[in-house]
């Protein structure tokens, strides 16, 4: 009472204060990336869980090592599938906010804040970190292409102007997940949930963050992926109930 009568506070202070926030990594064998990207997210975030995603080789020892919490499947289920184990783990453990970042390297953990603020200050519920907003590094011109042409699908099956619908760079306001967890267990996730996040009228935001090309980077998404991709995006999965009555 006393505060609100002499102050003047900052809109989402309180919110600020009271949102705990998680860094979810999906890993597969990233023994020389991994130890550093935990190390650096911690810095950020009240929590950092790794979901290994059967790695053969240290991923999992060296993440617990910097500080991170660890969930190792025991099968392989792709990079959906370990975000959605990461999601669903911490939903359960009451966490309000959750950033994603890959553990390859090709993300900067110093970026968090970037990402995850406009959720703190609640001007977003789903942040997406956009490679294509800043002017940094430089893609293959067929990743440039299958990117663009994505992200144009995703843009107008959502209804919302989406530059990168594939950046796994990402933040979510808790309610998004409750609502919106993708099925897909491959790389389709990265525009599912962005469809199934636009159809319940979730706020979507894009900030820029630094391109960090990897071209000893083996994995990713190939040409039968973007196919896959862009025909899911065409033709969405249902999801009836919204859970929010309007965009603000």
């Amino acid at each position: 009472m006393i505060l609100s009568a002499l102050c003047v506070v900052d809109k989402g202070f309180g919110r600020r204060l009271m949102m705990r926030t998680v860094c979810v990594i999906p890993a597969l064998n990233e023994e020389p990336t991994i130890g550093r990207i935990v190390s650096e997210a911690r810095r950020h975030c009240d929590m950092v869980l790794v979901v290994d995603d059967n790695s053969q080789d240290g991923t999992a020892e060296l993440s617990r090592q910097n500080g991170a919490i660890v969930i190792r499947h025991v099968l392989r289920l792709g990079t959906g599938g370990a975000l959605s184990t990461g999601f669903k783990a911490a939903l359960e453990e009451g966490f309000q906010a959750l950033v994603t970042i890959d553990g390859d390297g090709q993300h900067d953990p110093n970026e968090i804040p970037t990402v995850l603020n406009p959720i703190l200050k609640d001007e977003a519920d789903v942040v997406i970190g956009s490679r294509r907003l800043k002017k940094s590094g430089s893609t293959p011109l067929l990743k440039w292409i299958g990117n663009r042409a994505l992200s144009i699908a995703t843009s107008f099956a959502s209804g919302t102007k989406i530059t990168d619908s594939q950046s796994g760079f990402r933040a979510y306001r808790r309610e998004v997940l409750e609502h919106a967890i993708h099925k897909a267990w491959d790389y389709r996730w990265a525009s599912e949930i962005l469809l199934l996040a636009a159809k319940a009228n979730f706020r979507i935001k894009e900030v820029p963050i630094t391109q960090i090309y990897l071209h000893k980077r083996h994995r990713g998404t190939d040409i039968k992926d973007g196919f896959k991709i862009l025909y899911s995006t065409i033709k969405p999965p249902e999801k009836p109930e919204p859970s929010r009555e309007s965009k603000t």
